[in-house]
C-alpha cells in the first residue's frame, strides 16, 4: 500500500467521525429551531442540506476506505468524483450561511409584521439570538469540514495516481537472454 492509499484510509476514517458530528449538529439545530424560523427558506434549506451532506459524506467515507483498502480504481474514482460534488455543496451552504445571516434576521422581522403571532415582537429578539447561535454553529462546522474535505480530495487524488502507476509494470523477461539480429 502506498502513501496515498494509506492517507486516504486515514482521512476516510476521520471523515466518518466528522460526518457524524455534522449529522449530530444539523439534527440538533433542526430539532431545536423555532417553528417560525422554519418558514424562512434559507435557514431551513441550510440546515436540511447540512444534514443531507453529512449523511452523504458518511457514505462516501465508507466507499473511500473500501476503495483504498481494496485498491479498487473504480471505487476511488467514484469516491473522488462524488466527493467533489459534496465539497461544492458544503461550500455553497457555508457561503450562504456566512452571507445570509443578516437577511434571515430581516426575513424573521418581516414575517412578524406580515403574519403576526401572539407576542411576536417580544419573541423575535429571542428567536434571532437562538437562530444566530445555531446557524453560527452549523456554518463553523461546515467551514471546518470544507477544509477537511480538501485534504481528503488531495489524498484520493494521490491514491488514484498511485493506482495508475502500479498498473504500468515492467514486462518480465522470463530469464531469456537478449538476442540481437545483425544484418
Amino acid at each position: 500500500m502506498g502513501f496515498g492509499a494509506g492517507l486516504l484510509k486515514l482521512t476516510s476514517a476521520l471523515s466518518v467521525i466528522v460526518s457524524i458530528v455534522l449529522i449530530g449538529v444539523s439534527g440538533y439545530v433542526y430539532h431545536k429551531q423555532d417553528p417560525h424560523l422554519g418558514q424562512i427558506a434559507l435557514a431551513r434549506i441550510a440546515v436540511q442540506g447540512s444534514l443531507a451532506l453529512g449523511v452523504l459524506i458518511f457514505i462516501l467515507s465508507v466507499v473511500g476506505y473500501a476503495g483504498a483498502s481494496s485498491k479498487s480504481r473504480c471505487l476511488i474514482y467514484l469516491f473522488f468524483g462524488a466527493l467533489q460534488t459534496a465539497f461544492a455543496g458544503i461550500v455553497a451552504i457555508t457561503a450562504a450561511l456566512y452571507t445570509g445571516m443578516p437577511w434571515i434576521d430581516q426575513q424573521l422581522e418581516t414575517l412578524c409584521k406580515e403574519h403576526p403571532w401572539e407576542n411576536c415582537t417580544d419573541q423575535v429578539p429571542k428567536i434571532e439570538a437562538t437562530m444566530r447561535d445555531h446557524l453560527t454553529l452549523v456554518r463553523t462546522i461546515s467551514l471546518s469540514i470544507c477544509v477537511f474535505l480538501l485534504g481528503i480530495i488531495h489524498a484520493s487524488f494521490w491514491a488514484v495516481s498511485e493506482s495508475k502507476r502500479s498498473a504500468y509494470q515492467e514486462l518480465p523477461s522470463y530469464n531469456k537472454p537478449n538476442t540481437f539480429v545483425v544484418s
